[in-house]
């Protein structure tokens, strides 16, 4: 069970001796102030290892559970203070560093306070106020991996699972295990062959040849799959994680193509060039004419090209009268593929490229006849051929996305398995445990397929371990009274941690972020977030504003509040601070784990509160690091924009906008832009009733429930 947390405070100072500045002693009266603080500890450098390491003694020595640091943007936790913590045994959700001071402009002088930095501080003391310490537990999951597909990935995967002391179960979808792959080159045909010998003996893997995937049930670390082998018998099995190499089927990359031997395949092609017998047999002469269609209907990747350019260079060698290479954009973006083109130019190939037209294909039994405008000459020219080459691109079918939806994935645009996010990259899927690799995220070169599956390896070890996984409990909590089994949080979650347990929604550990959106589109408030409730973040709105007895008589000034996702927007004013940038006094900041945290109570809240504007940091569109939560932040904001104009308030009130961890100064803009329209907007008309009420409450009675009165 959670209980609540030994919070400890520490103020940096910069150089070492004791601070006169008013501001700094300000912080400290703040802090002191804070009747929840198991103390306040003044301190110098943390940014250095000396500083650092005295935080970290100080904390051990206190037995504290979370630590507030206010400091300047050198303190960062992947310095010296986030080793230093690392070895005190604090984990990074545990420490709050806060930039309440702007970085010394000139050797290790001391920290000025910035402007805000009171308000700041504030902030997280009514936001650590709620901080809990959840228990650590054991978690027992399966060591078997599930593998989907055959050649060089799912084998690759399947023998680097057993070397890590894993059982692995290879499904494939036919009965050769290392099926030619022609474009990953002569060497990757080599190693597929080498790693089926080997597993054949191998007693840590069960091969399920032609197997169909029926279901797969359970979420990370106890999945469920059941199969059916191609006896037609069913089977169930535990597995801890899915690896999925299977990639979608492949057609001939332009249309229509007639029904004729002498059309074949690029990656037929390509065996055919190293045997010049089978070659003249397909072509009908022993000196054939070639021509080879490159993305003429889907754009083609670097490793066709580098093929296609290969197989032109070894026929041209074998004695073939001609090859001529057919394509629209030529991808080069590959190590070599430039100086390769230019190669296989001089040694004959030739290279004719479309911008808007096609080629038009005649087929006859003397001959292939390919008819197309060449632009250059701006002519219309006709040439024959004895073979016809054409790349393939994937089409996906009906069974391939049937089995994504087994899997709980879904079929892009490109046919891969692989979500078009860039958080995804390189092996992540919306099903935490699954992964994709290989031919199923659309990687084509040996080099990305090793780097692939070396990367799949390492996360099965994050969530397998040996077996046991020592973890936090849940941090997703579940109120059983309000939940009405609507299973929105299951349907919303990005990483697919939500499932069923006992009728009611429950989280995975081992796979949920925290980001939150389960508690924001909960329509019942059933979800609670362990510190990231509700309460806090309206605690800590609370604490943002400026108290009203700090008014004069004039008009107070506009104040804007920030909500910033901490994965993107936080980073990016972090480094802004650290490049030197100054943060408005009047902009307030909460952060949130994710966009798809802030529940649309907090802006109506902020703005009831007496903010006249607030400004929501999210990711950039499809760079989510949850993948989904900038999506439903946007939800969120177009629907209240919408009620604000219904009540009669100016929906630009609040506003929106997508940045990326580097965008440093696109940030700074966008809070300067917020500034500029709430100044041009003027004070909101709810900020003089949120006034009022703030005087009255030190002269109104709190009532509570301790009392019925009976008559």
């Amino acid at each position: 069970m959670a209980s609540p947390a030994r919070v400890g405070v520490f103020l940096c100072q910069g150089a070492s001796g004791p601070s006169d500045s008013l501001e700094f002693k300000r912080l400290r009266w703040t802090a002191e102030g804070s009747s929840f603080g198991a103390g306040v500890w003044e301190i110098t450098q943390a940014c250095h290892s000396q500083g650092a390491q005295a935080l970290a003694r100080i904390a051990r020595e206190h037995d504290l559970d979370a630590i507030v640091l206010g400091a300047c943007p050198l303190a960062e936790p992947t310095g010296p203070l986030g080793h230093a913590l690392a070895q005190a045994g604090f984990r990074p959700q545990q420490v709050t560093i806060l930039d309440l001071c702007r970085r010394p402009e000139r050797g290790l002088g001391q920290c000025q306070v910035d402007p805000g930095a009171q308000f700041a501080l504030c902030q997280a003391l009514a936001a650590a106020s709620r901080s809990q310490v959840t228990e650590r537990l054991t978690q027992a999951v399966s060591t078997r991996v599930l593998v989907v597909g055959s050649g060089l990935a799912a084998l690759l995967a399947t023998h680097s699972l057993i070397e890590g002391g894993y059982q692995a179960l290879l499904v494939t979808p036919q009965q050769r295990l290392a099926p030619p792959e022609p474009l990953l080159g002569e060497e990757a045909g080599t190693q597929a062959q080498e790693l089926a010998r080997q597993l054949k003996d191998q007693a840590a893997v069960e091969i399920m040849r032609q197997g169909e995937i029926l279901a797969l049930l359970g979420q990370a670390g106890h999945f469920q799959v059941v199969l059916r082998d191609r006896q037609r018998r069913v089977h169930r099995r535990e597995v801890g994680a899915v690896i999925v190499a299977q990639g979608p089927p492949q057609a001939l990359n332009y249309a229509p193509l007639p029904d004729s031997g002498r059309v074949i395949s690029l990656e037929e092609l390509v065996m055919l060039a190293d045997s010049p017998p089978h070659l003249a047999k397909v072509a009908g002469r022993a000196n054939p004419r070639v021509a080879i269609f490159l993305g003429l209907q889907a754009e083609a990747g670097p490793q066709q090209l580098r093929a296609a350019c290969l197989a032109g260079s070894k026929l041209l060698g074998h004695g073939a009268e001609q090859v001529v290479l057919f394509t629209t954009n030529a991808k080069v973006a590959a190590p070599g593929l430039e100086e390769l083109t230019q190669q296989v130019r001089g040694e004959g190939v030739v290279f004719v490229k479309f911008t808007h037209s096609r080629p038009r294909l005649e087929v006859s039994d003397e001959a292939l006849r390919v008819a197309y405008q060449e632009e250059v000459l701006d002519r219309e020219l006709l040439q024959e051929f004895d073979l016809l080459a054409v790349d393939r691109r994937p089409a996906p079918d009906a069974d391939y996305r049937h089995l994504a939806r087994i899997l709980g994935l879904e079929v892009a645009r490109d046919g891969s398995l692989q979500p078009e996010a860039v958080a995804a990259l390189p092996v992540f899927s919306p099903r935490g445990g699954v992964m994709v690799v290989g031919p199923a995220r659309g990687s084509l070169t040996l080099e990305a397929t090793l780097d692939e599956v070396g990367q799949a390896l390492a996360v099965v070890r994050r969530l397998l371990r040996r077996g046991e996984v020592e973890l936090e409990e849940a941090r997703v909590v579940v109120d059983r009274r309000r939940c009405a089994l609507c299973l929105t949080c299951v349907r919303v979650c990005p990483q697919g941690a939500m499932s069923r347990r006992e009728r009611r929604p429950f989280a995975n550990p081992l796979v949920c972020t925290g980001c939150g959106t389960c508690a924001a589109e909960c329509p019942m408030d059933a979800i609670t977030i362990l510190n990231a409730d509700d309460q806090r973040y309206q605690s800590e709105i609370k604490a943002a504003l400026t108290p009203a007895r700090e008014f004069r008589a004039e008009a107070p000034p506009p104040e804007v509040l920030v909500l910033a996702c901490a994965n993107s927007a936080l980073r990016a004013i972090h480094a802004a601070k650290l490049a030197g940038a100054a943060w408005p006094e009047d902009v307030r900041l909460v952060q949130v784990p994710c966009a798809g945290r802030i529940d649309p109570d907090f802006i109506l809240r902020a703005l009831r509160e007496g903010f006249d504007l607030v400004l929501v940091l999210a990711c950039l569109s499809d760079a989510c690091q949850s993948q989904s939560g900038n999506i439903w932040s946007a939800f969120r904001v177009a629907h209240l924009q919408h009620l604000l104009a219904e009540a009669g308030m100016e929906p630009q009130r609040l506003a929106s906008a997508g940045v990326a961890p580097a965008m440093t100064s696109e940030v700074m803009a966008e809070v300067e832009r917020a500034r500029e329209l709430a100044r041009s907007l003027g004070p909101s008309p709810l900020k003089t009733n949120a006034r009022v009420r703030e005087i009255l409450e030190r002269y109104t009675l709190g009532m509570d429930q301790t009392f019925t009165i009976l008559s």
